[in-house]
């Protein structure tokens, strides 16, 4: 047995938890034996579990090219020569279904960038649209998504019963090491959406990107579980970056937290010895007379300037000048130099 999405997975004898459904292996139109037929089933499945779709894609290009029909919605495989018979399997599903209507969905987030009107008007849609789908018309319920999408930039999560505007689908973790600014949580929020889009569409590698730009620029660990982020503790001596003319990061980055030691004390100590408490609680860095201090504009930037800059300022001034992004800190700089 094996738990997917919370859920209790029981395999056969054979490893995995897909039936045989028609006549007999037809040796006339599959080439292949059914033992072998068993172990490239199983070895899709868990190339599946481990998110190797390339594999599991090639695996049933093998296994269609013998002979063999395999339909994950049914969890059935066949090789008789015959096709499913649709409308007789769909008709018994209906059955066990008729009586469970419409499926409850519920808010994740507050709704943010969203009028109470307009709030109202996506929950009528997702109600309107889980109505389509248990009246079996998925145009319709595709449609009404698309307009969810399109115009509210809200998505709907089937799985979990949820709804949310893609930058609240994902919410900030009542463990996190930090609470940080209203406008790095919306840039924040801004990244993890563009992510949820990245994984509906299949290209997991552009979510993998995003996610390792959260920890690396952010320091922003992702919980796909619990859909929840987490800024990470930082070590001894770190804290906020306060810089009010960026709203794009205020957090000593990761990159930052790996410099040498003697760099950390050239560019830490000083300012994280003046850290105290505000109103609210959250730990900020007071402000020298005149405020606080923005990236300097100067194109003939020295080392000590470039070092005051945080990295995603030092990445924007490489981007500025047609450079590589990529990096330590020092290596940003030094880059910066040359």
């Amino acid at each position: 047995a094996s738990s997917k999405g919370g859920r209790e997975r029981q395999f056969n004898e054979h490893g995995h938890d897909y039936n045989q459904v028609g006549g007999p292996v037809n040796p006339d139109v599959c080439s292949l034996p059914e033992s072998e037929i068993h172990d490239l089933i199983r070895t899709r499945m868990e190339c599946k579990f481990e998110r190797d779709f390339v594999q599991a894609d090639d695996i049933e290009a093998t296994l269609s090219g013998a002979g063999v029909e395999v339909h994950d919605g049914f969890k059935e495989w066949r090789a008789d020569g015959d096709a499913w018979s649709r409308s007789n399997r769909n008709d018994n599903f209906r059955s066990r279904q008729a009586t469970r209507g419409p499926k409850e969905y519920t808010q994740r987030g507050v709704g943010l960038g969203l009028s109470e009107e307009q709030i109202e008007t996506v929950t009528d849609l997702v109600r309107e649209r889980s109505e389509a789908k248990a009246d079996y018309d998925y145009p319709r319920a595709d449609s009404i998504f698309d307009r969810l999408r399109s115009e509210f930039n809200v998505n709907v999560d089937d799985r979990a019963g949820e709804w949310a505007v893609l930058s609240e689908e994902y919410i900030m973790s009542e463990s996190t090491a930090f609470v940080p600014e209203k406008s790095v949580q919306a840039e924040i929020g801004k990244k993890l959406g563009e992510r949820v889009l990245a994984r509906k569409r299949r290209d997991f590698d552009l979510a993998d990107a995003i996610r390792e730009e959260l920890l690396t620029d952010y320091v922003v660990e992702v919980d796909d579980q619990t859909k929840e982020w987490t800024i990470v503790s930082p070590p001894d001596g770190a804290s906020w970056s306060d810089d009010d003319d960026d709203e794009d990061v205020n957090v000593v980055s990761k990159e930052e937290w790996e410099e040498d030691d003697d760099d950390d004390e050239d560019n830490l100590d000083g300012d994280f010895d003046a850290v105290f408490e505000d109103d609210d609680g959250i730990e900020t860095l007071p402000e020298e007379d005149g405020g606080a201090d923005s990236p300097p504009n100067d194109q003939n930037l020295d080392e000590a300037q470039l070092t005051s800059m945080t990295v995603p300022q030092l990445k924007e001034k490489l981007r500025e000048a047609g450079k590589p992004v990529s990096g330590r800190k020092s290596e940003l700089i030094e880059r910066l130099l040359s």
